[in-house]
């Protein structure tokens, strides 16, 4: 059984997580409509600018702060990103490691991608891929009722 402090490293990790995800699923409400089309308006690159944020932070809370927080409560040692996202596939918190790692990839690009050459494909995957990380915040919560 953890201890009371890594349970409240739990709910200390979950409450941004959680807020992480309210604030991408109201920016892919407002944005999955708009995402195929070309020539954005200003506003629209604004929700579009803010939506690949968001998606890019709940990427990073999930794969560095909650799987990693959820490794420490399982009393496991730490491993890669990898790893982590391997082993929470396991656990039923992750539905496809691979898709994760994806993500994860083009997280890196909407951080690096300077030009905005890759913009649209980014929305695109984003709003393919949006349910995915809201799926996984969901299915960590449920997977950590038992430490309660």
């Amino acid at each position: 059984m953890p201890s009371s402090n890594l349970i409240k490293l739990w709910e200390e990790t979950l409450v941004p997580v959680q807020d992480a995800a309210g604030h991408l699923y109201i920016s892919y409400e407002r944005c999955k409509s708009i995402s195929s089309l070309v020539g954005y308006s200003e506003n629209e690159l604004i929700e579009l600018e803010a939506y690949t944020r968001r998606f890019a932070r709940l990427c990073d809370l999930i794969t560095q702060k909650l799987l990693k927080t959820i490794e420490r409560l399982d009393s496991e040692t730490p491993g890669t990103v990898r790893d982590r996202i391997n082993n929470s596939e396991k656990k039923g918190i992750v539905p496809s490691a691979e898709t994760l790692l994806e993500i994860r990839d083009v997280r890196n690009t909407i951080a690096h991608d300077y030009e905005g050459e890759s913009f649209a494909a980014i929305i695109s995957f984003a709003v393919s891929n949006t349910p995915v990380l809201l799926t996984i915040t969901e299915l960590a919560k449920e997977y950590c009722i038992k430490f309660k």
